[in-house]
């Protein structure tokens, strides 16, 4: 009984996770409110970029204040936290009972499983081991940029965008295939936590969503092509939810990092909404802090075996 209850616990915590409070659709109109002045600096690598110091979303779905910068525990951690302390007070108790057998025994099974999760789920994305330019991976060089608060505008002669489009190892394989696009990373990105966990976002508590950032050439690929291919990945009119994913964290969008950026976001998804009837629920918001994900999901389905050629023919499977 006392196993089935824990089990039961942490599945419905599990399944509890998958679903959050839909965020309401996002605003139009950002060209006139993009940061127009870039701050251009010699970065540690010796890339010049330019970049934007951060600057309040148009649009943030956890509002104000100091509070809205403090870690929520995820449900995950509420039901590991709850083991721990549950499976401790009866092992306390057995303790004092004298009496050390067989559910004594699952109490301090469950205790160290549970502390074991638990510990884990506080564990840090660590910057310093993302992978780099040189695997055609952003994450790195996008790793010192968040750490130092800024959103980049360029990388020497490349253009940096953000996209959102669910799945976040989905999203950057589509777009790890098109001419132009040097290098990507996945992240999370337009939430209220610095530094946020895989865990944290997944629970829906941090407000980010699954994202991509990447560099591109503007010669070979237009902001416009990057756009329409987001678009052709997701359907424009579900909000916080592509495919099966469900959930704010699952939730599309276009973040420009520029003003000229934004008038084509705007442009195209005025287009979009001519497709349908429906109204087209696809985030336009200003580029915030883009934090890299564990280096673990940086070019997850590349590593796991399909193609990133450029114009690979293949079906992007996202769990294959």
């Amino acid at each position: 009984g006392k196993l089935a209850w824990c089990l039961a616990m942490l599945g419905g915590c599990s399944f509890a996770a998958g679903f959050s409070v839909p965020l309401q659709p996002p605003l139009r109109g950002l060209a006139s409110g993009l940061p127009s002045v870039d701050v251009c600096r010699i970065s540690p690598r010796g890339c010049r970029s330019s970049v934007t110091r951060a600057a309040p979303s148009i649009y943030m779905s956890n509002d104000g204040g100091l509070l809205s910068k403090v870690p929520r525990p995820s449900l995950q951690q509420v039901a590991y936290g709850a083991l721990v302390f549950t499976s401790g007070q009866n092992l306390l108790v057995d303790i004092f009972k004298s009496s050390l057998g067989r559910p004594a025994l699952l109490d301090v099974c469950i205790f160290v499983v549970s502390a074991f999760f638990l510990r884990q789920t506080f564990a840090k994305v660590d910057y310093t081991k993302l992978d780099g330019l040189e695997k055609n991976s952003l994450a790195a060089q996008a790793g010192q940029w968040a750490l130092e608060g800024e959103v980049p505008t360029h990388m020497g002669e490349y253009q940096v965008a953000t996209f959102a489009g669910g799945c976040f190892w989905g999203t950057e394989l589509h777009f790890q295939r098109i001419p132009g696009v040097v290098a990507t990373c996945v992240g999370y990105t337009q939430g209220a936590v610095d530094q946020p966990t895989y865990q944290q976002v997944c629970s829906g508590s941090s407000g980010h969503t699954e994202g991509i950032q990447l560099i591109y050439d503007a010669e070979e690929v237009s902001y416009e092509q990057l756009c329409s291919k987001l678009l052709s990945t997701v359907d424009a009119t579900r909000l916080n939810a592509v495919g099966n994913d469900r959930g704010t964290q699952y939730r599309h969008g276009i973040y420009p990092h520029t003003a000229e950026q934004a008038e084509v976001a705007e442009r195209v998804l005025e287009d979009e909404q001519l497709k349908y009837s429906q109204p087209v629920v696809t985030e336009l918001k200003t580029a915030t802090v883009f934090w890299p994900a564990e280096n673990y999901h940086q070019r997850y389905l590349q590593k796991g075996g399909q193609s990133a050629a450029k114009n690979a023919p293949e079906t992007v499977r996202c769990y294959g």
